[in-house]
């Protein structure tokens, strides 16, 4: 048996959503087709059948559109039931909010539309996938002949044994189909076996199999490109009607590992919690304690869901690992100032292990890795950096991961006679503003002796652009 969690891309700000009329540019639901969509009546029985009377409704930003209609009409069949919508969620929209959820006292999610199927440590949840259209049939015929196994996003998985059926029609040869293995209602503790997607090769390996990926272009089918070993990846998108051979692989792969490559060389790394899934506070100890071992210094960050003005704030950080359910650490940080790469690529850069294009996103397995892995201690030993061309040495931190060369106890704040903060407790803030060529009023552009007392406060200019009280009226 192998599994794949069902990922969603990183949310952004949530700018956009406001401005968003449905799911994907399509019109908002009408109540006749919420009642499908959303499954209203299933949720209402599912709902009374375990008693809950305070209910969390958590919509993706593409499904917020339908929200107060899904609202009204669960309302309407359950009147004693008390209601709220998760309208803006703390991280990403594929996880499970129990923070928000548990802010309003819920004794139980409904969570809607793409999942990640990340475990809960404290509230049940009831997942409504959504019934999105497609043509079975557009899909079934213009997929080639060959083995495959089929991979529908969540919104189509309803479909998935349809499309296998047309498959095995067809003739197209052997045809296997995922399935979502989750109960109805997911109770922390209550269940022994982990949600997520699996499938059942019957002993082949996967090497010999096309993957048929039904859905929209995300992070879902990237980390099916980086993941999974297979012959051919295939996507069919329901909206345009196509299908492509995805050839991306490689340049993904590539664009991964100069990321790592990048993670090698920052001496300063931000550790970024991007998940309330169950086990990542295991995970972020283990990386600072692998952090510490390899001598890096790091900061740890809850900043919600990324974007690239939030870690702008941080320059001093050199590279950043995302924290976050097993698919949407995957980020593509083109635009960030810093790279983001995954706890397993932080691994990879850190350590003296050749990347073989593997990834291991599992919680539990990455875990197990950094504990059997070596990293280089050395800090007398410089590394060759694949991004500057030049060896690289890297900057003293002691094992505790607070870098910099200290005074015994030290607790003051020293400052010498040309002003210049002396480095403390290794920081990375005081560092980068040691670097920096304006470092505030009175303390630039000035000579050394001139800088012994700052600039005093004086009242500035009042009044409005066009006639400041001081100046001479017409």
């Amino acid at each position: 048996m192998s599994d794949l969690k069902a990922p969603v891309a990183v949310d952004s700000d949530g700018s956009e959503a406001i401005q968003r009329t449905g799911v994907d540019s399509r019109p908002a639901a009408t109540r006749e087709e919420a009642l499908e969509l959303y499954e209203i009546q299933h949720t209402v029985d599912m709902i009374r059948s375990g008693g809950y009377t305070r209910v969390a409704l958590q919509f993706p930003d593409e499904l917020l559109a339908d929200s107060s209609l899904v609202s009204t009409l669960l309302q309407n069949s359950l009147p004693d039931v008390c209601l709220c919508t998760l309208a803006d969620t703390s991280l990403g929209s594929c996880c499970v909010d129990e923070v928000a959820a548990s802010h309003n006292g819920a004794d139980l999610i409904v969570h809607y539309g793409r999942t990640c199927l990340s475990l809960t440590s404290r509230i049940p949840v009831f997942y409504v996938f959504g019934r999105e259209p497609i043509d079975t049939m557009d899909c079934v015929e213009k997929m080639p002949k060959g083995d495959v196994l089929v991979v529908c996003d969540a919104p189509y998985m309803y479909k998935i044994g349809e499309i296998a059926g047309g498959l095995r029609r067809r003739g197209v040869g052997s045809v296997v189909e995922s399935r979502f293995d989750v109960p109805g209602v997911y109770v922390p503790g209550a269940e022994k076996r982990r949600p997520g997607r699996v499938w059942d090769l019957e002993g082949r390996p996967l090497s010999e199999y096309n993957i048929l990926f039904v859905g929209q272009e995300s992070l879902t089918l990237t980390n099916i490109l980086l993941t999974q070993r297979c012959r051919t990846v295939f996507s069919y998108d329901p909206l345009k009607r196509v299908l492509r051979e995805e050839t991306m692989a490689n340049r993904h792969l590539a664009r991964r590992y100069h990321m790592v490559q990048r993670a090698r060389d920052a001496d300063t790394i931000g550790i970024i919690v991007g998940t309330q899934a169950t086990g990542y506070l295991g995970l972020i100890e283990a990386l600072k304690t692998l952090l510490r071992r390899a001598r890096k210094k790091f900061y740890v960050f809850t900043v919600g869901k990324l974007n690239v003005a939030k870690l702008a704030n941080f320059p001093e950080i050199n590279a950043y690992v995302l924290v976050a359910c097993p698919e949407n650490s995957i980020v593509d940080s083109k635009e960030f100032f810093a790279p983001v790469v995954t706890p397993y690529e932080l691994l990879l850069a850190v350590s003296q292990r050749e990347w073989s294009g593997d990834y291991v996103t599992d919680f539990g397995a990455l875990l197990s890795e950094i504990e059997n892995t070596s990293v280089v201690e050395d800090d007398d030993v410089p590394h060759y950096s694949l991004i500057t061309g030049k060896l690289m040495q890297r900057r003293h931190v002691d094992a505790q991961g607070s870098g910099g060369e200290r005074e015994e106890e030290s607790t003051s704040l020293v400052v010498g006679v040309d002003r210049e903060i002396v480095r403390y407790l290794g920081s990375a803030g005081a560092e980068y503003l040691l670097s920096r060529s304006f470092r505030g009023l009175g303390h630039d552009g000035a000579e050394e002796e001139e800088q012994t007392e700052p600039m005093v406060a004086v009242e500035g200019k009042s009044g409005i652009a066009r006639a400041y009280a001081r100046e001479p009226r017409d």
